[in-house]
């Protein structure tokens, strides 16, 4: 049977969405469950799911374009049944994600696709589709042979497993210059995609890393210093680039313009840890402590005065890689005592590039009231009604600095 994927409508307030990638290709099978679009919609990136088993067939929205709510993505070839309304995810129907059409005859000799099932974690199964890796390829270095997001880093980078995951969004057009975004405690690449997608679409080159005891990075870190030196390769190129870092990723930031300087055209810091003392630890340790994806949305609920955008499948994926426990030491490191142990003044201060500070005025995380800690050559903009992540709040806010 071949069907259409349409696209439903992903908030109460969404008429259209702009396609951002597409993970699978025409001729490519997928299984129920794997990512086959991402969409932007006026408040995030949402990751589309397959809801049966399949084969893509047809592209029918391109990359950049904006389509209508219930407008077609895609036409696929389905080896399943269509699953019931109840097992949607929330917000979607059947009748609001797919429309079945009279499907071609397959001759008779078409050989019928593989669909044994490699033994996989949901993190390396959401890495290996994003980024159009076949699972059935790879060896697994877990239990029993099963695949790691390691051995998915390790096949898209063709180096050693404990080498940086690093997710990259090409500038559409002319190429004005390159950004690379620091995310904070916790998180990854991927809470970048919405204002890397503004970026890219502006002329800039993103790359963005998972940092170390972060994602799908393996190499372990629990200081400052150990967060920092591994992510220098980043700043290397034809010309100095634009370095982002948000919360503690800003004071990874704020070190790697110190240690190089001639490397970073500008720095943009925002809500940093380090220019002040209070911090909600309870957050930090909070986001430590998670064992599974109830609690994360409990926890994630103090990042903004909006409601939660992250799907389910994300919050399970970062549940996951949060229950390992590798951020016990970073917390310590961050907020130990219930007050924040990085300061980051003295060297914002000596700093020889242009620094600005963007803070959201309704950060329940560090207050933004902190910005009277800074040194008066560092430029302030203060964001009215965002939380702790102003790029998920207004992120064409944050993106229209860099037009200037």
């Amino acid at each position: 049977m071949t069907a259409l994927l349409t696209l439903p409508r992903l908030g109460e307030t969404m008429e259209s969405g702009r396609v951002v990638t597409w993970l699978k290709q025409p001729g490519e099978m997928f299984r129920r469950g794997e990512t086959i679009v991402e969409i932007e919609s006026d408040k995030t990136v949402v990751e589309l799911p397959a809801l049966a088993d399949g084969t893509l067939v047809e592209v029918l929205a391109p990359v950049g374009e904006d389509v209508a709510v219930g407008a077609p993505l895609c036409r696929y070839e389905t080896t399943g049944a269509a699953p019931p309304d109840d097992d949607m995810p929330k917000g979607m129907s059947a009748a609001a994600v797919a429309e079945t059409i009279p499907a071609p005859a397959a001759p008779a000799t078409s050989p019928r696709p593989d669909t044994g099932r490699p033994r996989a974690t949901p993190l390396a199964r959401r890495l290996a589709a994003r980024e159009g890796i076949g699972l059935a390829a790879l060896e697994g270095s877990g239990r029993r042979g099963r695949i790691e997001a390691r051995d998915v880093h390790a096949a898209i980078t063709g180096s050693a497993p404990d080498a940086l995951a690093v997710r990259r969004w090409p500038a559409i057009g002319a190429q004005r210059r390159a950004v690379v975004l620091l995310h904070g405690f916790g998180g990854d690449a991927q809470t970048w995609a919405v204002l890397a997608t503004h970026l890219a679409r502006q002329g800039f080159a993103v790359s963005a890393p998972d940092l170390p005891s972060h994602g799908a990075t393996t190499l372990a870190a629990d200081t400052l210093d150990a967060l920092a030196h591994p992510l220098a390769p980043l700043l290397a190129g034809d010309a100095p680039v634009e370095l982002v870092g948000h919360s503690l990723g800003g004071a990874v930031a704020t070190l790697l313009a110190r240690l190089h300087p001639e490397r970073v055209a500008r720095l943009t810091l925002i809500a940093p840890v380090g220019i002040g003392d209070a911090i909600d630890a309870d957050f930090v340790h909070g986001l430590a402590a998670v064992r599974g994806a109830g609690g994360l949305a409990h926890v994630l609920r103090r990042l903004s005065p909006h409601p939660l955008t992250l799907s389910p499948e994300q919050l399970t994926a970062m549940a996951e890689r949060l229950a390992a426990g590798h951020l016990a030491a970073l917390a310590e490191a961050t907020a130990g005592g219930g007050r924040q142990q990085i300061d980051i003044l003295s060297v914002l201060a000596a700093l020889p590039m242009p620094v600005r500070v963007v803070w959201g005025t309704a950060d329940a995380i560090i207050p933004w009231a902190q910005v009277r800690n800074l040194p008066p050559r560092i430029a302030i903009h203060l964001i009215a009604g965002a939380g702790h992540m102003p790029q998920w709040d207004a992120p064409q806010h944050i993106a229209a600095l860099f037009d200037g």
